[in-house]
């Protein structure tokens, strides 16, 4: 039993670990985020569903996708959780699977620009 527990602890601190280090890794890429090359990109990959200006409501792409420009929602989502989303797929986090895992077609880089295009949009 002891040696449960001593493990259990060992799986804990490399997962913590882990997460630290992908927290500093996203940190230190979205200070260096470029919001107009975000702009570009978001209007490449994401206006057919989101709207040009994050208001969704684009139609060319079922189902209807709310905005992304929501007072009160989109401003209390943190970058991270953004990211998961863009990377990993609606499901990922229980969204839509229509949302797409972009992770073998947007770099990290790309992902954060993307994020700091969203993060200027006007809300409402």
């Amino acid at each position: 039993m002891a040696n449960s527990a001593g493990a259990a602890r060992r799986v804990l601190s490399a997962f913590l670990a882990a997460s630290a280090a992908l927290w500093l890794d996203l940190s230190a890429a979205q200070a260096a985020s470029d919001a107009e090359r975000g702009e570009d990109l978001y209007l490449r990959y994401c206006r057919g569903c989101h709207g040009a200006d994050g208001r969704g409501g684009a139609h060319t792409f079922m189902p209807h996708v709310d905005r992304l420009t929501e007072k009160g929602y989109i401003d209390l989502l943190p970058d991270e959780y953004l990211y998961q989303v863009i990377t990993e797929g609606g499901a990922f986090v229980g969204k839509s699977s229509y949302m797409p895992a972009w992770k073998s077609t947007l770099s990290d880089q790309d992902v954060n620009d993307i994020i700091a295009h969203i993060r200027r949009l006007r809300l409402h």
